[in-house]
């Protein structure tokens, strides 16, 4: 037996719903349905039963002698199918943002852009080539977020990077006022905040406020977070140098090949590089980057193992598996689970468990 979910919002100029029956119909059964009004118009939210597979479902809006059907293509089973339809507009919407753009919404918002129907129009408009996410300068912290569609802003720092440290304090962000064709300069979509103070060693969220729901989430610009990857971390400049790092280019960079046919590539996952007792790793140190990168490792046969060992084979290009900082599950003990990372929640940040 299947049961698709489904969720239909369906919108009127005039915002007369009860002069209206609704129905949703497939392979002859008809059934009657019901409604609650929300911000778009009337909101319908039930389940579809059926004993086989199913591409499609018919919405049918009865208004006087006139009939008006929709064919609503389902999601793929057991997602939600969540549509947008508006009286006098013959598109179905699958997202929101579209819905609201068009003409027949009675509060249309023409900027409503979608990237995935306007991409080109919406980068036009809303573009930022500038640095975003949180710096800290002279004891001051700098915010910045590139958020278009938001109404509001606020920044949330947390007491420290501590998964349930208490909120410290909330600021409200400021939203760029100027538009240019120079996206360097084109600030109306973006977000910024300066504070007066040190925030080093504390964390922060943004509570991102829409036309219709709101969210609190990280910055996607961090470059460290809390141990479970939901806060944002704040580092000073120090602590974000590391020691004996150097960016070269050109012939300064001897490890580049001229010829890239002599490149000998090793795939590595850094937890399953050193993670084994049998690694000759520090037992403090083994799955952590810090255990990959320890010399003079050698098994119980005194064999080399971890880096020395793919040194050793002859490899001179390494490839890491995922180092970003992942989506988390736990084990009844609080461990995090085994996992590849191939889910990344903060792309810009080192995975905490590699620590």
């Amino acid at each position: 037996m299947y049961n698709y979910p489904m969720r239909i919002h369906y919108h009127r100029k005039n915002g007369e719903y009860d002069t209206c029956s609704f129905v949703k119909s497939k392979d002859q059964r008809i059934d009657l349905l019901t409604y609650k009004e929300d911000y778009f118009g009337a909101l319908f939210s039930f389940e579809h039963p059926s004993a086989h597979p199913l591409e499609s479902l018919n919405f049918v809006v009865h208004t006087g002698q006139t009939s008006k059907e929709y064919a609503i293509r389902f999601n793929h089973y057991p997602l939600l199918t969540e549509v947008w339809i508006l009286e006098g507009d013959d598109r179905i919407y699958y997202s929101e943002n579209p819905a609201i753009a068009s003409p027949f919404y009675k509060n249309q918002n023409p900027f409503a852009f979608d990237k995935a129907i306007n991409s080109a129009s919406f980068d036009h408009h809303w573009g930022y080539q500038g640095e975003l996410g949180c710096r800290v300068e002279d004891n001051q912290a700098h915010f910045v977020l590139w958020a278009p569609t938001a109404t509001e802003v606020q920044v949330v720092v947390y007491e420290s990077a501590a998964n349930d440290a208490p909120v410290w304090k909330t600021f409200e962000m400021e939203r760029g006022n100027s538009y240019s064709y120079n996206h360097k300069d084109n600030t109306i979509g973006v977000w910024s905040l300066d504070v007066e103070e040190d925030l080093t060693g504390k964390a922060y969220q943004y509570q991102v406020q829409f036309p219709h729901h709101q969210t609190l989430t990280r910055d996607p610009y961090t470059i460290a977070t809390s141990p479970d990857g939901k806060r944002s971390a704040i580092l000073s400049h120090e602590e974000k140098q590391v020691e004996n790092f150097e960016v070269k280019h050109g012939s300064e960079a001897t490890w580049r090949l001229k010829n890239p046919c002599k490149a000998v590539i090793c795939e590595m996952h850094i937890r399953d590089l050193t993670k084994s007792p049998t690694s000759g790793v520090d037992e403090h140190l083994r799955g952590t980057f810090l255990g990959a990168a320890q010399t003079g490792t050698v098994n119980q046969y005194g064999q080399s193992t971890a880096f020395d060992y793919i040194k050793k084979i002859g490899y001179n290009y390494v490839q890491l598996q995922p180092i970003a900082d992942r989506h988390k599950e736990y084990d009844a003990d609080g461990n995090v689970t085994y996992n590849w990372g191939y889910d990344p929640q903060n792309y810009n940040a080192p995975e905490t468990s590699f620590n």
